[in-house]
């Protein structure tokens, strides 16, 4: 990655703080930082607002900016900010997932697009783990399922507990314990570390991408899915991820049929769809989101 003199990153909120979107935030840093990139990772807070200076490109969510300083000369990367706040913001770009909705003109050979007249950047938020700690898929099959983070629901039924349920029945008819780790909400600030959660996924006996009915019908694309792919996990999920992964990518509308689909693979056949989804990963890395960023940011 390229960034001009007289410029550094800026990741605005939750540094401290347990949040889901903290993920996002620490891929961001982790990423930039890993590039020898400068960049500060800030809380939402007041003596934090003299930090900014002109030239900064800050990057910041709806759920954590209630301190945001707004300077004229810097750049602001928003993401479900309030429109009282992103309205006084003249230097900016709106970032939001890729989903059915998503509308614009293609960047590149991912799934992004860039509406201009909007000013929005649609993109899955990918990967942040680099190719060096990608695992491959073992050749023994596990008789756990690891699930690392949420399940979970709200009153607008946008999450995914239904559906783990039916994944968790149809596991253990299949003689498979499936288990829940923490994720960004316990365990530690983090959450279970890259390392320990591609590990645990790497040993699952499938680790599909499970995803809730809201989000499978409007196209929402998990981190998850990403994720798994690079523990070495079967290449599979209840919602048609084949456009963003290609036809290695295995897909089924029913938990039970996805089941015995996955259950019914060669360790051979597991390798070869994993490792050909691994080649589509960069393009859904969090180095390729932030060149896309910069390319319309500056």
């Amino acid at each position: 990655m390229f960034l001009p003199k007289n410029k550094r990153f800026i990741i605005w909120g939750l540094q401290n703080t347990r949040h889901s979107h903290r993920y996002i935030h620490k891929g961001f840093f982790d990423t930039i930082k890993r590039n020898d990139l400068p960049v500060l990772w800030l809380d939402d807070n007041k003596k934090n607002q003299s930090v900014l200076k002109e030239g900064d490109i800050v990057i910041t969510a709806g759920v954590a900016c209630k301190f945001l300083p707004i300077l004229a000369g810097a750049h602001y990367i928003l993401h479900n900010v309030e429109s009282s706040i992103s309205n006084q913001i003249y230097n900016k770009i709106i970032l939001q997932v890729s989903t059915h909705d998503s509308n614009g003109e293609k960047m590149d050979n991912s799934i992004a697009m860039w509406n201009s007249s909007e000013n929005t950047l649609y993109q899955p938020w990918g990967l942040p783990e680099p190719s060096s700690t990608w695992l491959k898929p073992l050749k023994e099959r596990s008789s756990k399922e690891n699930w690392i983070g949420a399940v979970w629901d709200n009153h607008l039924k946008q999450g995914n507990i239904d559906a783990i349920n039916l994944y968790k029945a149809s596991l253990k008819q299949n003689g498979i314990k499936f288990k829940r780790f923490g994720g960004t909400r316990s365990i530690s600030l983090d959450g279970f570390s890259s390392r320990k959660s591609l590990d645990k996924v790497n040993k699952s006996a499938i680790g599909a991408a499970i995803v809730g009915n809201w989000q499978k019908k409007n196209g929402y694309i998990p981190c998850r899915a990403f994720k798994n792919i690079a523990s070495g996990a079967v290449p599979i999920s209840n919602s048609n991820l084949i456009r963003i992964f290609g036809d290695a990518y295995l897909h089924s509308d029913s938990i039970d049929e996805l089941v015995e689909l996955a259950l019914n693979l060669k360790a051979s056949e597991i390798t070869a769809r994993s490792e050909s989804c691994k080649e589509v990963l960069p393009l859904y890395s969090y180095e390729a989101s932030i060149e896309r960023i910069l390319s319309v940011l500056l």
